[in-house]
């Protein structure tokens, strides 16, 4: 069954609890505004904890071995792992669940799920 498309909101404003967005236009919108967008791999975790607990709990991990990590060293790792991460969006976009979207200090953190490679429709 293919999975809609992945809304692709270009501002932080247009962000809503529940909505499936790009990974793509998370890039963009964290690199144009000033916010904090963090991806959890756990579906638990990222609906029934806060950022600031995990940090406190996990926070002897390096970040990539954490079960969250802030977007824009996510999408490092991946394209340093594989140099056609890209191209392969661009054919299976990556769709992100907005969790929530939270006040942390001066600036908006927006909490994000990740899908489990077996949930994405890769045909």
């Amino acid at each position: 069954m293919k999975d809609k498309i992945p809304a692709f909101p270009v501002v932080l404003s247009s962000l809503s609890t529940g909505m499936v967005a790009d990974i793509r236009a998370l890039e963009q919108i964290s690199v144009r505004e000033p916010c904090e967008i963090i991806v959890y791999f756990e579906k638990d975790l990222a609906y029934n904890s806060t950022y600031e607990k995990d940090l406190r709990e996990y926070g002897k991990f390096e970040e990539h071995e954490r079960p969250f990590i802030p977007l824009p060293l996510f999408l490092e790792i991946q394209r340093e792992m594989n140099p056609s991460f890209n191209d392969a969006l661009s054919s299976i976009p990556l769709g992100v669940t907005i969790v929530r979207i939270e006040q942390a200090g001066d600036k908006p953190r927006v909490i994000g799920l990740l899908p489990f490679l077996d949930e994405m429709d890769m045909s």
